[in-house]
């Protein structure tokens, strides 16, 4: 093979390269974070119903998060 065919890849295409690699790292990495704020509405709600259901239980709904019935 002569020189001239095993040039370097040429510096666009080497860029462009590298902005599809960062942009599918950071789709990931979005991805992933997505998800993890999906389980935190879930296991947020999960929580808040269960507080609800003991005090549904315990005294009237509307003083839980307070410290006084209105």
């Amino acid at each position: 093979m002569s020189l001239e065919k095993q040039q370097a890849t040429p510096a666009p295409k080497r860029a462009m390269r590298a902005a599809k690699s960062i942009l599918r790292f950071t789709r990931n990495v979005l991805a992933v974070f997505g998800v993890f704020f999906v389980y935190l509405l879930w296991h947020g709600y999960d929580a808040y119903q269960a507080e609800m259901a003991a005090a549904a239980t315990a005294t009237d709904a509307a003083c839980v998060k307070t410290s006084h019935c209105m």
